[in-house]
């Protein structure tokens, strides 16, 4: 702190970027919000004010105690901008509970001509997922396929997050069943879990069943033994489910395709 005051006495002049990226660093292990703001005012007084990597430790580190109309300020006075400083604004809208303002910041993305990555998707569904926008959602996981964009587990997940935070339960197992290769641990019991929340326990009972199978150590002792070697319906249905996925559309939802086709003309 009594450095902090020397800088503030010379209006920052004093300070070099190390100094500032470890202060940025002290913030980032404090709540006081009046620390924060005078780091910040420093940094705007010095001659780094226009610095990529420091403005954007001041939008994740405004989005981390709340303050996206701060965040949202230094954001808009960058000068330049890079792709950390677009998903840091996405992340923090998302996880402030304000994901229609994520998507927002997508669109502006997109408008200014920056082309979305792997990552940005996966932010972007982040927020669909927040906002429980399942058409949004699928649309931006369709439009993946425009950017030369081959979806991820990630992307996969954030999809069932979608579905399954709406209770759209039936919709996320076809989407599972779908992929074009066979879904890991992780991914049915997202749906397990998600089916658990919203009380279907014909379906919940029939995922454990699956993992049991899958993957033995995954069996919960005190609801379901785990299976003996030779019962291997279960897998044999998977594989058969897995082999017609082959022959059909990776993602089922044909109307959401047809609409994305509409809107890029």
């Amino acid at each position: 702190m009594q450095g902090m005051e020397e800088i503030g006495e010379n209006r920052g002049s004093i300070a070099d970027y190390g100094v500032f990226l470890a202060m940025l660093n002290l913030c980032e292990g404090t709540r006081s919000l009046e620390y924060r703001k005078r780091v910040h005012e420093f940094l705007r007084r010095s001659r780094f004010r226009g610095e990529v990597e420091l403005n954007n430790r001041l939008i994740g580190m405004y989005g981390k105690c709340g303050n996206m109309n701060i965040a949202r300020k230094v954001f808009d006075r960058m000068p330049e901008r890079n792709m950390s400083s677009w998903h840091l604004m996405i992340i923090g809208y998302t996880e402030n509970r304000a994901g229609d303002d994520a998507l927002l910041v997508f669109q502006e993305m997109k408008e200014a001509g920056i082309r979305p990555e792997s990552e940005t998707f996966a932010l972007v569904l982040a927020a669909c997922a927040r906002e429980e926008a399942v058409e949004e959602g699928l649309l931006h996981f369709e439009l993946m396929k425009e950017y030369g964009i081959v979806p991820t587990m990630e992307h996969y997940m954030e999809v069932i997050n979608i579905l399954g935070n709406t209770s759209q339960l039936n919709e996320a197992e076809e989407f599972i069943e779908s992929k074009p290769f066979q879904p890991k641990d992780n991914i049915w019991e997202a749906l397990r879990n998600f089916a658990r929340i919203h009380e279907d326990m014909d379906l919940e009972d029939r995922v454990e069943e699956l993992l049991a199978c899958l993957n033995p150590s995954k069996a919960i002792a005190d609801k379901l033994p785990t299976p003996p070697r030779k019962k291997q319906s279960a897998i044999n249905m998977l594989e058969e489910k897995n082999r017609v996925a082959e022959n059909r559309c990776a993602v089922p939802y044909k109307e959401a395709d047809e609409k994305l086709k509409g809107l890029s003309g």
